[in-house]
């Protein structure tokens, strides 16, 4: 079940009537962790059923069901989970993959560390129709780009860090972030540079 993230900062009014919703919903997570010094990836493709392994790019994909996440595996021992929905089942994921790993034989670091989250991907909307275009020139060029030849959205790179794609719709999608809490600090962003420029639209 797909996760939703609350927005801890009070509702506002946003230009004529905006609003940002209470909740924000996870997409993606990806995490990474080493769990080896070297991983021999040609022998576990041919241990691991199920294990997608193409030599001319040489990393090892497990598709894994429970929780529901796919890991790439690469021959420095380095591990990326993604495809997960919650923060929570990024342990859980490893665990699994270690799991297959030494069912395969495979000889892994004692203790292997704790898998760290690279990149968090929410989405959202803000409830209202936004007006891009007066919303760009209202902004510091630095952090905007807006192209609508190019890109229905608007790419505004956040002071907390992040990236929020603002589309005109007032759908709202932020990527960049290592937490729940820098999705929300982002969001929040968003919604005070569009009460700024009295973007919204009825």
């Amino acid at each position: 079940m797909m996760d939703s993230v609350p927005i801890r900062a009070r509702p506002a009014s946003i230009g004529a009537g905006l609003t940002l919703p209470a909740t924000l919903q996870v997409r993606n997570v990806v995490a990474s962790a080493r769990v080896a010094g070297a991983l021999r990836l040609h022998d576990l493709a041919a241990t691991v059923p199920g294990a997608e392994f193409d030599p001319s790019f040489p990393r090892l994909i497990l598709r894994l069901s429970a929780p529901k996440a796919s890991a790439l595996i690469f021959s420095s021992g380095k591990v990326v989970l993604t495809g997960m929905r919650s923060p929570e089942t990024v342990a859980p994921a490893l665990a699994a993959v270690l799991d297959v790993l030494r069912g395969a034989g495979a000889e892994l670091d004692r203790p292997v560390p704790a898998p760290r989250i690279v990149n968090l991907v929410a989405s959202g909307t803000l409830g209202e129709k936004v007006a891009l275009h007066r919303l760009a020139i209202s902004r510091d060029l630095d952090r905007i780009e807006f192209d609508p030849e190019m890109f229905s959205g608007l790419v505004y790179r956040s002071e907390a860090g992040g990236v929020a794609l603002v589309f005109g719709t007032g759908s709202l999608v932020v990527t960049g972030t290592r937490s729940l809490e820098g999705a929300r600090a982002v969001a929040a962003e968003v919604r005070a540079i569009v009460t700024a420029a009295g973007a919204s639209l009825k």
